[in-house]
C-alpha cells in the first residue's frame, strides 16, 4: 500500500477582507471582518483579525478587497495567499452607494444575530415589520399550566384580585365624600 498514490483533494479555507498594508515586498496584510455575540453581555460586536498572505505580483494596494487563501507556512507569519483582488480601493462608482449596500447587509446580519428565529420581512406598507417563527420552547411555555391550577384559574384569580382593590377603592371614596357632606 506504500507505493500506491492517492491524492487527497482538501477543500482550502478562503476569506475575503481588505488591505490594510502592502509595504512589504511581495506581502500584504488583510483585515478581515466577523460579527460575534459577546460572551456575557450578549451584544453583537465586530471583531477582526488581520492574516499576512503572499502577493507574488505586488499587485494588491490599500483599501483593496481581496479574496486569500490558505496555503502552507511561507514564513513565521505569512500562511495564506492571494487569490484574486475583487474590487479595487476608489473604483466603488459613486462614493454613497457601495457603502449603503454594505450597510444593508452587514444591519441584517446583526439583527439576524441579535434576533435569532425572527424573520424580518419587508412589504409596502410596513416598513422593517417582523415575524416570529415559533419556537419549541416558547410553544412548552404557553401550552404548560400556571403555578396552582390551571392557566384559567390563576388569570381569573388575578382577575378577582383587582377587582376587589378596585371595590375598596371606591367604597372609601364614598365614605370620605358622606364625611364631608
Amino acid at each position: 500500500m506504500t507505493g500506491a498514490n492517492t491524492k487527497v483533494q482538501v477543500k482550502r479555507k478562503t476569506k475575503v477582507g481588505r488591505v490594510v498594508s502592502d509595504r512589504m515586498d511581495k506581502t500584504i496584510v488583510v483585515s478581515v471582518e466577523r460579527l460575534a455575540r459577546h460572551r456575557l453581555y450578549k451584544r453583537v460586536i465586530r471583531l477582526t483579525t488581520k492574516f499576512k498572505a503572499h502577493d507574488e505580483t505586488n499587485d494588491a494596494r490599500i483599501g483593496d478587497t481581496v479574496l486569500i487563501e490558505e496555503s502552507r507556512p511561507m514564513s513565521a507569519t505569512k500562511r495564506w495567499r492571494l487569490v484574486s483582488v475583487i474590487q479595487r480601493a476608489g473604483e466603488h462608482g459613486l462614493p454613497g452607494e457601495a457603502v449603503v449596500g454594505e450597510e444593508a447587509a452587514v444591519s441584517e446580519a446583526i439583527h439576524a444575530a441579535a434576533h435569532p428565529g425572527r424573520i424580518k420581512t419587508s412589504g409596502d406598507g410596513d416598513e422593517g415589520a417582523e415575524t416570529t417563527a415559533p419556537v419549541a420552547s416558547d410553544v412548552a411555555d404557553q401550552a404548560e399550566p400556571a403555578i396552582g391550577g390551571t392557566a384559567a384559574a390563576g388569570t381569573a384569580a388575578a382577575g378577582t384580585a383587582a377587582a376587589g382593590t378596585a371595590a375598596a377603592e371606591t367604597e372609601g371614596a364614598e365614605e370620605r365624600s358622606e364625611a364631608a357632606s
